[in-house]
């Protein structure tokens, strides 16, 4: 069984961006996002089932946007 913990993003975000000072990732229609807590990356796969993996909000200066509603 795995620990990470998994949220599901369709019709809540329209994309969402990983910048890394000034470098930014940008990811359209993101379906879901997995992350282990404290861990370091965020695995998030978009509308055409692509698995993108990207460094966690503060690690490497990152900074997380994204467009649409917060989830808890």
């Amino acid at each position: 069984m795995s620990d990470l913990k998994e949220y599901n993003l369709r019709g809540i975000e329209e994309w969402r961006e990983y910048d890394f000072a000034g470098r930014v990732y940008r990811i359209t229609n993101p379906q879901k996002v997995m992350f282990r807590p404290g861990g370091t990356t965020h695995r998030v796969i978009d509308v055409e089932g692509i698995a993108h993996c990207v460094p966690a909000p503060g690690e490497q200066g990152c900074v997380l946007r994204w467009k649409g509603e917060v989830i808890a």
